[in-house]
C-alpha cells in the first residue's frame, strides 16, 4: 500500500481513492489494447491493399482474370477475414475502454461531490489538498474539479 494512503484513518476514503486509481489504470490499460490493436489493423489493412493493388489489379491480365485471382486464393479469403476481425474487436474494446471512461469518471466526481463527507475534520480538510497532489502527480487523476 502506498505510504500516503496509509495515513487515510477512514477506510471509506481510502477505498474510494484505492477504487479511482484502480479504475485509472483499468482505463489505461483499455486505451492502450485499443491503440494497438488501431495500429495493427491499419497497418494490415495498407498491407493488404497495396499487395492486391499491386500484385492483382496492376498486373497485365483481363479484369475477369483478376477477380478470379483475388477470390480464388484461399489466403486473400483468409486476410480478409482477419481484417474482419480486427476491426469487430477493436469496436469491442472500444466500449469497453469507453465503460472503463465512465465508470472512472463517476467515482471521480462522486469523490469531488463527496469531499466534504469524507474529510470531516479540519485537520483532515487540510491534508486532502495533499492528497489530492500526489494523486495528481503520480496517476494523473484530477480530483480538485469535475470538468478535467
Amino acid at each position: 500500500m502506498n505510504d500516503w494512503l496509509s495515513e487515510i484513518t477512514d477506510e471509506v476514503t481510502k477505498q474510494m481513492l484505492l477504487g479511482v486509481i484502480e479504475k485509472k489504470e483499468k482505463l489505461e490499460q483499455w486505451k492502450a489494447k485499443v491503440k494497438l490493436l488501431q495500429v495493427a489493423t491499419i497497418v494490415g489493412s495498407v498491407a493488404f491493399l497495396v499487395y492486391v493493388v499491386w500484385g492483382i489489379f496492376l498486373s497485365p491480365r483481363t479484369p475477369s482474370s483478376k477477380i478470379v485471382a483475388f477470390f480464388g486464393e484461399a489466403n486473400h479469403l483468409f486476410l480478409l477475414f482477419l481484417l474482419g476481425t480486427a476491426i469487430f474487436v477493436m469496436g469491442v474494446y472500444q466500449k469497453k475502454c469507453d465503460k472503463a471512461e465512465e465508470e472512472f469518471h463517476a467515482l471521480r466526481c462522486e469523490i469531488i461531490q463527496k469531499s466534504a463527507d469524507l474529510w470531516r475534520t479540519e485537520n483532515e480538510w487540510k491534508k486532502r489538498h495533499e492528497w489530492f497532489t500526489i494523486i495528481k502527480t503520480k496517476y494523473d487523476i484530477n480530483l480538485f474539479y469535475e470538468n478535467s
